[in-house]
């Protein structure tokens, strides 16, 4: 049997779409246009009423980057399709802010899925800001519900994006998370969830120009440029820039 890569690439996304939508949800959220992008440096987005047909029928687009499916647990992966489902509920069913910023309302309604959100990723970042990430939380339903979504036998096909601009070493000494960040019991599904898949022959793009590394601040959100391997500390938040 011939391989069908689009098939089996986008019915994986549309599974998982309709899992939380149904299981975190409540199965109220339309269906939307789940494509992929590479934007530089985003994990995903989400576009309110990007996509019309001929009958003027409006859908929303939910992008993921597949660049970072081998840079990152799945976990973090299944985090960013949620996320951006909260975005398309408050559009539908809430009271979005104004150019992107993360509310009150939204916030709230990520906790109600079992995802903190977090400016910093971590526990006791602010919950609410213009950048925002998020982790899951201890016992909350969010983990429940993804420990079942993974056993599908659909993420035997999951596609992977060669290209990297992170050498082959680097990629070979990150692939791993501390146990102390595993809140999953189930050690096979632990696994799957928390370990990221090595590429054995990666196509490294590189990048020739030291000047455009791009560093952010996980506190206030600054972005600095400058040469790789550099050690930067915020002078307004006293914490580490982090490597974009």
């Amino acid at each position: 049997m011939k391989l069908k890569p689009t098939y089996e690439f986008y019915d994986l996304f549309q599974f998982i779409y309709d899992y939380f939508n149904e299981n975190l949800f409540g199965s109220e959220l339309p269906n939307c246009m789940i494509v992929i992008t590479r934007k530089t440096k985003t994990f995903g987005y989400y576009s309110n009423e990007r996509w019309i047909n001929k009958e003027n029928i409006k859908t929303d687009e939910l992008a993921i980057n597949p660049i970072y499916f081998s840079k990152y647990p799945l976990i973090e992966m299944l985090q960013t399709m949620a996320h951006e489902m909260v975005h398309l509920w408050q559009f539908h069913f809430g009271r979005p802010s104004i150019r992107s910023y993360h509310n009150k309302e939204w916030g709230n309604k990520m906790q109600s899925i079992g995802l903190m959100p977090s400016n910093t990723g971590k526990e006791g970042g602010k919950k609410t800001g213009q950048q925002m990430m998020d982790y899951p939380i201890k016992g909350g339903i969010f983990l429940d519900v993804c420990s079942q979504l993974v056993k599908n036998q659909r993420f035997e096909k999951l596609w992977f994006d060669r290209t990297t601009t992170v050498k082959i070493e680097t990629l070979l000494n990150t692939n791993t998370v501390s146990s102390e960040n595993i809140l999953i019991e189930d050690v096979e599904v632990a696994n799957f969830l928390y370990s990221t898949y090595t590429i054995d022959s990666p196509i490294y793009l590189g990048n020739t120009d030291s000047s455009k590394n791009k560093y952010q601040c996980p506190g206030c959100g600054v972005n600095v440029w400058g040469k790789r391997d550099l050690n930067l500390i915020c002078g307004d938040c006293g914490v580490e820039f982090e490597y974009q």
